[in-house]
């Protein structure tokens, strides 16, 4: 189980490179080519993190159960991020965090997000935009599966409007907002 409120967001390998700077202990690896993933990994997991692949966001790399074989298997990697059930369905068989992303623009993409999180029950889901607190709420209530916010969320106060609407965590790309961050 993931149980810090703040989960870093690595975009490339200047990112992976500054690894050191982190005490957290989940890492969010994303919008990298697949020729760096390799060395990322080794060096998140060389500093005792572990490492969530957001797999529809990894360039060359086709997001299907081929790709979760190989960063598994391979990459020894701790979960994965996808919008695709079928992924979701792979990565639990895994037995790796299964996060799904969904993207709640409009009644309808809400109602549909309901359907396919009943079906694929992810460990998590990663709701975006992360700035709609609300919807935290009332996706809470009506499944059993933690929220995890992201996108959008760009000050110290959204971060705790988060939380306080029930996320469990926040992803975020602004280094600003780490140190807010209480384990």
């Amino acid at each position: 189980m993931i149980r810090q409120t703040l989960i870093p967001v690595l975009k490339g390998i200047r990112d992976c490179e500054r690894i050191d700077q982190y005490k957290d202990d989940y890492i969010i690896l994303m919008d990298i080519h697949i020729s760096q993933l390799k060395h990322c990994c080794k060096l998140i997991k060389n500093n005792g993190k572990k490492i969530i692949i957001h797999l529809d966001l990894i360039k060359g790399l086709k997001s299907d159960d081929s790709a979760v074989d190989f960063l598994v298997n391979d990459y020894d990697v701790d979960g994965i991020i996808s919008v695709k059930s079928s992924v979701i369905d792979k990565v639990k068989k895994m037995n790796k965090i299964a996060i799904q992303r969904i993207f709640i623009i409009d009644t309808q993409s809400y109602n549909k997000s309901l359907k396919l999180i009943k079906a694929s029950k992810p460990d998590y889901i990663e709701l975006l935009p992360g700035c709609l607190f609300k919807m935290i709420t009332r996706i809470k209530e009506n499944l059993n599966v933690e929220v995890i916010a992201g996108g959008l969320i760009e000050t110290a106060d959204e971060y705790k409007q988060a939380i306080k609407s029930g996320a469990t965590s926040i992803t975020t790309s602004k280094k600003e907002l780490l140190n807010l961050a209480k384990k």
